[in-house]
């Protein structure tokens, strides 16, 4: 008797072409287009003076957009485009659906569990053990989830004794993790969930949102080709403009939010994390909005499936250009309807954000790709090949430099980040100046620590 196969183990179809017919490759402008999204968004998080920073570099205050709100938008763009190179590169290697989902499930648990760690590193002390407590758990998990993958199948332990060890040794600290969170429930119970004491977790983030965007437009990938895609990410923005307009937060429910469409996003994210959100509510990366940040990870599937089209590369770097000048032209039509809007990511900030993209991402194209100039994008590419990596060990960083204090008298110490800021830039620069060119110096600085290993080709990845 047959048996039938099973469909979790067979090949999908990606991307919009054959199997056969593919070919691997890599596209260079789309490391130099994460290099520039991921450098931009280290400059925005990390001036001299939160007080005192220039417009562009500063979020919109509610409606409108700035050059600082096109930056995470573009990165899941950008997730969504090297998906399909990703992906690509799986298939071609001879996985089959159920790899591919695990490999899936183990980035999203990573990605987010990343995020936990960037929002309880300590702040004020690194021997504040309430924030060590908090962490310590999900860096066992990480790392017993990567230790895990670096043998597959997932469940085989391998015919060498080294990797019968590693594997072994990944299910024990996944245990360990997990009883460490059994074993100390009362005090997670005490400080995640009891507003009335001094800690709090945020659990929304950046890296949390392209987690759950990385996860389900895999999931739409995997099951529909271009046209359900298309399908997707337009039913995607039409439900969420739907809910946003027509869904009202419950009848006497008040809260401090920055205009009232953001009442239904905080009173969601307060009924299910509670108190652990963004200061500023409603949260910019809130549960609601995640909905059409999905979206925008989509349309850059959609990108990445044109580029694997078999055409000329300067048709595509045309076929880039007009699409997102017609997405921008949409976006700021349905702008006078439903305003552009980063903090609640409204659908036409979806589709201006997306036009946009593609069209850095063709002017990138046609730069480093079709004519071949990428001496001006070679920092670009140290930023861009490890991009995660720079983006949590930044945030660390900066963290560890209001950490590390230094006595300048008797009774005053000074933290290393303001040491720095008011002896090289404050003291002679007026104060705005003084606090770009802090953050311009951080993203250099981490030029010259990423530029090793850019050129030994090392590229740690998530």
């Amino acid at each position: 008797m047959r048996k039938k196969k099973n469909a979790m183990n067979s090949k999908p179809t990606v991307i919009n072409e054959p199997l056969k017919e593919l070919k691997p490759h890599r596209m260079i402008a789309l490391d130099v287009f994460r290099g520039v999204t991921i450098a931009g968004m280290v400059l925005v998080n990390n001036p001299g003076s939160w007080s005192n920073k220039y417009a562009p570099v500063s979020h919109a205050r509610w409606n409108g957009c700035t050059p600082t709100d096109l930056i995470f938008p573009f990165f899941l763009f950008i997730v969504g485009v090297a998906m399909t190179f990703s992906f690509e590169k799986r298939l071609l290697r001879g996985d089959g659906r159920l790899g591919l989902f695990l490999h899936v499930c183990q980035r999203t648990i990573v990605l987010f569990l990343l995020g936990l760690i960037l929002a309880g590193f300590p702040s004020s002390s690194l021997t504040d053990w309430n924030r060590w407590r908090i962490i310590l758990p999900y860096i066992i998990f990480i790392t017993g989830v990567e230790m895990m993958f670096l043998k597959e199948p997932l469940f085989d332990p391998g015919k060498t004794q080294k990797e019968k060890i590693i594997k072994i040794t990944s299910w024990i600290l996944m245990a360990i993790a997990i009883l460490y969170f059994i074993v100390d429930f009362d005090y997670f119970q005490t400080f995640l969930f009891n507003k009335d004491r001094g800690l709090t977790l945020r659990v929304p983030g950046v890296l949390q949102r392209i987690a759950l965007c990385y996860f389900f437009a895999s999931i739409i990938m995997f099951y529909a080709r271009v046209r359900g895609r298309i399908l997707w990410a337009i039913g995607l923005m039409i439900v969420y403009w739907v809910i946003v307009k027509l869904v009202k937060a419950p009848a006497g429910y008040e809260a401090d939010v920055t205009g009232s469409e953001g009442l239904l996003h905080d009173w969601i994210d307060r009924k299910i994390v509670g108190t652990h959100v963004y200061g500023e509510r409603p949260d910019p990366e809130g549960l609601l909005s995640t909905l059409p940040a999905i979206a925008t990870t989509l349309l850059g599937i959609l990108c990445g499936n044109w580029l694997h089209q078999s055409l000329d590369k300067k048709d595509k770097c045309l076929g880039l250009f007009f699409m997102g000048n017609i997405l921008v032209v949409l976006g700021m039509w349905m702008n006078f309807y439903f305003a552009i809007n980063k903090k609640i990511w409204t659908s036409p900030y979806v589709l201006y954000t997306a036009g946009l993209g593609m069209i850095f991402l063709a002017m990138c194209y046609y730069l480093v790709d079709i004519k071949g100039y990428r001496k001006w994008a070679y920092p670009f590419l140290a930023y861009g090949t490890n991009a995660i990596f720079l983006y949590v060990a930044s945030g660390i960083m900066g963290r560890l430099m209001g950490i590390i204090k230094f006595q300048i008298a008797e009774d005053k110490t000074i933290n290393l980040k303001s040491l720095i800021y008011e002896n090289l830039f404050a003291s002679w620069m007026s104060p705005k100046n003084a606090s770009l060119f802090y953050a311009i110096f951080y993203v250099f600085v981490w030029f010259l620590l990423l530029l090793p290993l850019y050129r030994k080709k090392i590229f740690i990845k998530v």
